[in-house]
């Protein structure tokens, strides 16, 4: 019941602060905030360092910022690429994956700001091809379907509690039919497997996807899925412009992203990504399997299908200037990007009543947000939040991470590239690096 309320009172927050446009320009309330002792980063830089010394990856970038003026700190390590000898640095460019939903996910909510949008309006007021959607009743048998008990709301799509699915969550029936398809998670099509489908555009996705069973009932669980990238074909519908354009106008023109978008500008800047996986294997590779191999040309040119879930690229000094954003609660160098009280709901718990992610988290605009904190409980530190309650952020297949955590303020970024390396126990060695130089701050 607690959540609920808190819930409702953030949005009645938030619906006060309406009148202010998508990035309007206009200056910013002072945020009331203790001085705090210069962010220290001497755990986090030995951290990248003995990731590089041991091999795990040629090179890493960490940004970290405080609230107030944008004074970024970055700590670098290594070289863009195994045997290269260029230097990892704040403006190196790496493959976001899913990190790109909390971008998504705030730009959702700029337009539940200006009033165009509602938290629990349904997407079928928007695209109207999903207003009698079916859901599975058995994912493991077939396709076999029945009428769905409400209706999938934008609230569902940022929190991944809309019942879709993904390609990568098994090979039911309904994953198969994904991936014949074409519905995947990015924007690479030479990861394509024999016999699924060519990448489409974000709306020949949505029609799709309105053709299929849902695998849950809206609102009722949540489940990974490709919410955030109908999230995207919903701003394009919604807008009459295309979905680069659109975070072009509401995000990285607004933050200065200029090195952020759904392919690298200048690819001499991209990072080498790698995977410790032989494909199609359990298998850990004595040595890595450059990702280029594999994906051609994937992020150097326009992709066909503009993944607000899995496919923008970016450099750590951008993606630090979009957590000073979330820091800030909207606010950007004096100027309201996002009305405070719909910033703050963004990044606070909007799941269904009820409904958790991993058993005990919430979720907001597109990430996860820690419900309780654990530091002095002595359960386990694994994750981004290092134990703190009300931290907000999340993480790309590529080893990338975002975070913001409103306890010890300060926002963390976490640029690396390595796919399926088990042993990487990226999360936890994060958190302790985090926990030991956020002591005596």
């Amino acid at each position: 019941m607690q959540t609920v309320d808190r819930r409702q009172m953030l949005q009645a927050v938030a619906l006060a602060a309406l009148g202010t446009g998508i990035g309007s320009g206009q200056a910013a309330a002072q945020l009331p905030m203790r001085r705090l002792a210069p962010l220290r980063h001497e755990a986090v830089q030995g951290l990248i360092d003995n990731y590089v010394a041991q091999g795990r990856v040629p090179g890493a970038v960490v940004a970290l910022v405080e609230p107030g003026r944008h004074k970024p700190v970055f700590v670098s390590a290594g070289v863009t690429a195994f045997g290269g000898t260029t230097k990892a640095t704040p403006d190196t460019l790496w493959r976001l994956y899913s990190m790109s939903k909390p971008i998504t996910g705030m730009a959702i909510m700029q337009r539940v700001a200006a009033g165009e949008l509602k938290l629990d309006q349904p997407i079928a007021d928007i695209l109207p091809e999903f207003r009698d959607m079916k859901v599975l009743i058995d994912p493991a048998k077939g396709l076999e379907s029945r009428p769905a008990a409400r209706p999938i709301t934008i609230r569902h799509l940022l929190t991944h509690t809309a019942g879709f699915s993904y390609s990568i969550n098994g090979n039911g029936p309904l994953e198969r039919e994904y991936k014949r398809m074409g519905i995947q998670p990015g924007s690479v099509p030479a990861f394509l497997q024999p016999g699924e489908g060519a990448l489409p555009d974000l709306q020949v996705m949505a029609a799709a996807l309105a053709g299929l069973p849902l695998a849950l009932d809206p609102g009722t669980a949540w489940k990974y899925s490709v919410g955030l990238d109908v999230a995207g074909a919903l701003l394009e519908r919604l807008t009459g412009m295309s979905f680069d354009k659109v975070l072009e106008q509401q995000i990285f023109g607004p933050l200065g992203m200029a090195d952020t978008g759904f392919w690298a500008k200048d690819k001499t800047r991209l990072a080498a990504n790698y995977l410790w996986t032989a494909p199609g294997t359990t298998t850990v590779l004595t040595k890595p399997l450059p990702i280029s191999v594999l994906e051609k040309d994937g992020f150097t040119t326009r992709p066909k299908l503009l993944s607000g879930g899995g496919g923008l690229v970016g450099s750590a000094r951008d993606y630090a200037r979009f957590a000073q954003f979330v820091l800030n609660e909207g606010e950007f160098d004096g100027r309201t990007v996002l009305p405070r009280g719909t910033a703050r709901l963004a990044s606070s718990n909007l799941m269904p009543p009820g409904v958790f992610f991993d058993g005990s988290n919430g979720f907001g605009a597109g990430g996860r947000v820690t419900l309780f904190d654990t530091r002095s409980s002595g359960a386990s530190a694994s994750g981004w939040g290092g134990g703190t309650a009300d931290a907000y952020g999340w993480g790309g297949a590529a080893g990338t991470l975002f975070m913001t955590d409103r306890v010890r303020q300060f926002g963390v970024v976490l640029m690396l590239q390595t796919m399926a390396d088990s042993r990487l126990k990226r999360d936890v060695d994060l958190a302790a690096a985090l926990a030991a130089d956020a002591e005596g701050r």
